[in-house]
């Protein structure tokens, strides 16, 4: 029963809809021999290949039972986080920690921002967290406990309890190892194993998950997503969110974001830490489009030595993935600034730094 009466627009008689509908392109559709069903039954261009008498869909049981269970998309919104995030009831925990440190008056009298050195204690933790390879701990730098656990300046004055202690006070079900006690610590993190592999760089406006599923097929080992705008991230629009999508096929995927300040890149770092499945995140500092460089994000990020130093040094620890950047040769003509700038980005705990030849 149709509830709208004479001022629907729509059909209600199947045969007359199909008398009306276009001819089929073809006769073989694609959904319903790879997965046993087609969600879109009569409406379907390719529907003479599962319709049968009445024009009831048709379903491969068999087939359908393998794919059933089974999440070929994944990284979507739902309903409940993008009212969340609309509402602003999202938890940004370490965020906010972090952002609270830069706020902090520095030793001189200005405030913390510029996020140079070891000035601050929580500066202190986040240079201890950089991924440093071949340097061990050293006392200028103090290890928290826990990765988990916010930086706090009694972690940093008293001594780290004993394992004895600390498994103490752990309740367990069945034997307690290593890893349940003693978490990893940011400078300890999963690296990003990509060499000898081919990297598929992310392509705004043509980069989307189809075209990464075609070049899967030609031999690409490595894929990234669209290049996201972290302010949309958070307020949970959905056209934003459709560039993070992940298929199953992509063994190894990272995300691109866009940002200008601390503050926003650094909370939807967070929220992508907790929401989605990605194996790196990587920072865009080589658009050029206007509409991002006269807000400082993109390539006006490599001009902002300050402002990008916090961006980096906040994703890098709230994220539990390799933080990568993407920047280019340099933002004025026949200028290059990228040979400069690369070391002080592995000082601030990137993993991997892309380079757009131009």
């Amino acid at each position: 029963k149709c509830f709208f009466g004479p001022r629907c627009r729509f059909l209600h008689d199947i045969s007359e809809y199909m008398a009306s509908k276009p001819a089929d392109l073809g006769r073989s559709c694609v959904l319903f021999e790879t997965f046993g069903k087609c969600i879109y039954g009569v409406t379907c261009r390719f529907a003479q290949a599962h319709l049968g008498d009445g024009y009831q869909n048709l379903v491969n049981t068999d087939l359908a039972k393998q794919w059933e269970g089974k999440s070929l998309v994944r990284n979507s919104l739902s309903k409940d986080l993008q009212h969340q995030l609309r509402k602003r009831k999202f938890s940004f925990k370490k965020a906010d920690e972090y952002l609270r440190g830069l706020a902090k008056p520095r030793g001189d009298g200005g405030k913390g921002g510029k996020a140079m050195g070891c000035s601050t204690e929580e500066q202190e933790v986040s240079n201890c967290t950089t991924p440093q390879e071949g340097l061990g701990d050293s006392p200028e730098c103090p290890v928290l406990p826990e990765q988990g656990e916010d930086p706090k300046p009694d972690a940093l004055q008293s001594p780290s309890p004993t394992a004895g202690e600390e498994a103490s006070s752990v309740k367990t079900v069945g034997p307690v190892t290593d890893e349940d006690i003693i978490k990893l610590r940011s400078c300890e993190k999963k690296k990003l194993e990509i060499q000898g592999k081919l990297y598929l760089a992310p392509l705004t406006t043509c980069g989307n998950l189809p075209f990464r599923r075609i070049c899967k097929r030609f031999g690409a080992d490595v894929t990234c997503g669209e290049m996201a705008v972290c302010t949309n991230l958070l307020q949970g629009q959905s056209s934003e969110w459709a560039l993070l999508k992940r298929h199953h096929t992509e063994d190894i995927f990272g995300v691109q974001l866009e940002g200008a300040f601390p503050d926003t890149m650094t909370k939807c770092a967070e929220l992508l830490n907790q929401t989605i499945e990605v194996d790196f995140v990587d920072i865009n500092v080589g658009c050029p489009i206007d509409l991002v460089y006269k807000k400082g994000g993109g390539c006006a990020l490599m001009t902002r030595a300050n402002k990008f130093e916090q961006i980096v040094r906040g994703m890098n620890l709230v994220l539990d993935v390799p933080l990568t950047v993407k920047i280019r040769t340099g933002v004025q003509e026949k200028i290059n600034v990228a040979h400069k700038i690369i070391p002080k980005i592995r000082e601030w705990g990137a993993s991997m730094v892309t380079v757009q030849g131009y």
